[in-house]
């Protein structure tokens, strides 16, 4: 741990003794050795101690970074609350503490302290590990702790730049996740969004020979099939009601849509959700399919114009919110994210701050930004990140964040950059590994 050039105030980093309190060490009585390895060993498995245990480098790259100066500042903010792994960034109530890193190391939490420990079995009882910063070729890279929970990129630290999304990343929305089904840029090439979800992509087979000619459907009392317009019983209901309508069961799951541009010119975006029975309670199949045919979806959904963004929520309490796909098109304008019921992508839930993010396409790209949410903007980091590319990153691990950023060591001061939103595109975890190689 090398001092900062500011005077040390931070009541979690221990300064040197002064000499009088030296020489009062020196005179007091030594303990036998037993004695004084179990002294030192409950002192350093205080649960509120927050001890910096850093040993001599003995890998060569740490080797190469010592001789080089080469150091990582690292700001911890800790959140007073513990709720649903979140972090107010609004609040005053935050726990701070800094360090300048010169070795790896990993940061672990000690109730609302966070203290820097060695890679080894020693480590404060009761501290939670939040993340590891390693070496690899002359670099410092963050990576995930061995008992960690997963590690989260704050966006609010690379605006105004926004990040770009891929296809299977995985974003957070205060508590609420979302993971990136599809993405079509504006030549499009007629694609349309894919409606199909995990687990629920059944196939209803019938035979449209079936002579049922005495049946009626039960939406429009009809009996018997229609020209191109089969009676088909795709649930568990039974008696008269067992039947219904092919173009009728269509038209009602049509109308079941919740379309978020209604009133709109050009309809396309919507919320989309397997449906169920009213009666039986039973899902309905994704696909319907005659026998020695094609299968063809259930649902026939409005074109969607391109660009467009297919997103699936994904929540763990389905009483509260239901799993779907949420489709936007993002022809000439951003979609919204937020609690607003302007959102193009509403989620009422207490978390969610009323425009919390923004999803634009701009120059071939789908940005995400956060819109200085109260709760945070978040992106799933699947692998090692970085540190030395010029520019500060910040993860959040339930209620700390960790910022990280280049120290020189001529002048002491952050080595970061403020970048032109006119000549710097959006960033993305991978672009950040390239810039380091």
């Amino acid at each position: 741990l090398k001092p900062t050039a500011a005077p040390i105030s931070d009541p979690f980093i221990r300064a040197a003794p002064t000499p009088a309190e030296a020489r009062a060490t020196r005179a007091q009585p030594r303990s036998s050795g037993a004695h004084r390895h179990t002294a030192e060993r409950a002192k350093r498995e205080a649960p509120g101690s927050a001890l910096v245990q850093l040993s001599p480098m003995s890998s060569p790259a740490a080797a190469a970074c010592s001789s080089t100066g080469c150091s990582v500042k690292v700001i911890a903010k800790t959140w007073a609350r513990d709720s649903h792994d979140l972090f107010d960034f609004e609040s005053t109530e935050v726990r701070e503490c800094s360090f300048e890193l010169r070795h790896p190391a990993t940061c672990a939490r000690v109730g609302d302290d966070v203290v820097l420990q060695h890679a080894g079995p020693s480590s404060a009882r009761g501290s939670e590990p939040l993340l590891s910063v390693v070496q690899r070729d002359h670099a410092f890279y963050v990576d995930k702790a061995a008992a960690c929970r997963r590690l989260w990129l704050v966006i609010r630290d690379v605006a105004p730049n926004g990040y770009r999304l891929r296809v299977g990343e995985c974003f957070k929305l205060g508590r609420f996740k979302f993971r990136v089904r599809q993405l079509v840029d504006e030549t499009g090439g007629g694609a349309q969004p894919d409606l199909s979800l995990e687990g629920m992509d059944a196939t209803y087979s019938y035979d449209p020979e079936q002579c049922i000619e005495s049946m009626p459907c039960r939406i429009c009392l009809m009996e018997g099939p229609g020209e191109d317009d089969p009676l088909i019983k795709p649930c568990k209901c039974k008696g008269s009601i067992e039947y219904v309508h092919l173009k009728c069961l269509r038209y009602w799951t049509k109308s079941r849509l919740q379309s978020t541009d209604a009133g709109q010119s050009d309809p396309g975006s919507y919320f989309y959700r397997p449906l169920t029975c009213e009666l039986c309670l039973s899902s309905l199949p994704a696909f319907i399919m005659p026998v020695g045919g094609k299968s063809a979806p259930l649902l026939e959904a409005p074109p969607t114009k391109p660009p467009f963004v297919v997103l699936e929520s994904v929540s763990r309490d389905s009483r509260r919110h239901s799993r779907g796909l949420h489709v936007v098109s993002l022809a000439g304008k951003a979609c919204t994210l937020g609690r607003s019921h302007d959102s193009d992508v509403r989620i009422a839930d207490v978390s969610i701050s009323r425009c919390h993010a923004t999803i634009s396409y701009e120059q071939g790209h789908f940005v995400l930004r956060d819109n200085k949410s109260k709760f945070g903007t978040l992106v799933a980091l699947n692998r090692p990140l970085p540190v030395g590319a010029g520019r500060k990153v910040s993860l959040q691990v339930g209620r700390t964040v960790v910022s990280l950023a280049p120290l020189r060591e001529e002048s002491g001061c952050l080595d970061v950059f403020v970048p032109c939103p006119r000549m710097t595109p959006a960033i993305t975890g991978s672009d950040l590994a390239e810039e380091t190689q």
